[in-house]
């Protein structure tokens, strides 16, 4: 059988066309490049992505700790009032504890201080807290319930209150409440609320915990400027994940997330790769309703200055869940004052940090 050459290639004798060992290899070659670069483009798009994601994720979590936080802060405080009264009592029992005293400020903490340590001594109403993290607490009413007017004077301070029959959304039975007008401040437990006629009852030594030491509000309050609201203590702390010990959706060992306990319900767990929180507090220390110095839980506590606290900074240090790639994370953080050592790990990280006024204690005069 006889063949000719035409140009590079070949015609047989049935007129088919075929390729030389070189250009072949040629081909080859260049199919080789195009693929290497189809494959790193598909891999430094994999990693763009999924280091966007949890970036996306840090920012996700960063923002919706600190929201729930500022949310707090900003309704800390609250006195029903634009000025201060001058009366202020309560009538529960262990009304010194940092759960039930709502007389020492809007806002109270702690200042992390070494290794499961704080100052001031850490309270057993948060438990387990993370070493090193300092603790915030706040005083507010409580969220998604509302104040209703005495529809009666109070008469008697060991009279019952009365707002209108019917009324739902505001005080409950065991609710902690707070009587406020422009004039006085009452803090007591309602021992039982009667929605039919509307009447808040506040006997003494009955109900659950705290319980009143006695069954008077300490004032006579009018019907036309006085109010009832349920209140609340809540903290937020950094803890361990519960998550890591889940058998069928695990987190990575060494977890641990933003946790909030309100009053006498369970602490819950708010946000995942929360890794460490810090906390100043602006006083004003002049009485002129502008932040003179941020200081620390412990140098306010020293000084016994949280009622002069009219606005908190509040720095999250937020990480990924996951390791991630090859590059350890080499850099170190500050959250206001404090310096957080490199991590030395594959994780991701970003600093949160937000500053929240007390809107009761700005609009005081």
């Amino acid at each position: 059988m006889h063949h000719r050459r035409i140009g590079s290639g070949y015609i047989g004798a049935g007129g088919a066309r075929g390729f030389s060992i070189v250009e072949l290899m040629v081909a080859v070659a260049i199919s080789l490049l195009l693929l290497t670069g189809v494959v790193a483009i598909f891999v430094s798009s994999k990693t763009s992505y999924e280091t966007n994601e949890r970036f996306s994720r840090i920012e996700e979590n960063g923002r919706f700790a600190l929201d729930a936080i500022m949310t707090d802060l900003r309704a800390s405080g609250f006195v029903g009032c634009a000025r201060q009264p001058t009366y202020l009592s309560t009538s529960l029992n262990s009304a010194t504890s940092l759960q039930w005293n709502f007389l020492a400020g809007p806002v109270t903490g702690f200042q992390a201080t070494g290794t499961n340590t704080w100052s001031p001594a850490m309270d057993t109403f948060i438990a387990s807290p993370l070493s090193g993290s300092d603790v915030l607490v706040a005083r507010v009413p409580v969220r998604e319930r509302v104040a209703f007017p005495l529809t009666a004077n109070v008469g008697a301070p060991t009279n019952d209150l009365q707002i209108a029959a019917g009324s739902s959304g505001g005080v409950q039975t065991g609710d902690i409440a707070m009587a406020y007008s422009c004039e006085a401040i009452s803090v007591f437990q309602v021992t039982t609320y009667t929605q039919a006629t509307g009447v808040i009852a506040h006997a003494a030594s009955t109900g659950a915990t705290p319980r009143n030491a006695n069954n008077t509000v300490n004032y006579s309050y009018r019907q036309a400027v006085t109010n009832v609201v349920p209140i609340e203590t809540v903290a937020y702390y950094i803890a361990p994940a519960t998550r890591v010990s889940d058998a069928t959706d695990p987190a990575p060992a060494g977890t641990t997330s933003l946790w909030r306990r309100r009053g006498n319900i369970a602490a819950e767990e708010l946000v995942e790769g929360i890794e460490q929180m810090q906390v100043q507090y602006g006083v004003d220390t002049t009485g002129d309703v502008i932040v003179d110095a941020y200081r620390t839980a412990d140098q306010v506590q020293a000084d016994g200055q949280w009622n002069d606290v009219i606005s908190v900074s509040v720095a999250l240090l937020v990480r990924s869940l996951e390791q991630y790639g090859t590059d350890t994370d080499q850099r170190a953080y500050t959250l206001l004052d404090v310096n957080v050592a490199a991590p030395a790990d594959r994780r991701l990280r970003e600093v949160f940090t937000a500053t929240a006024s007390i809107r009761n204690r700005v609009r005081v005069n």
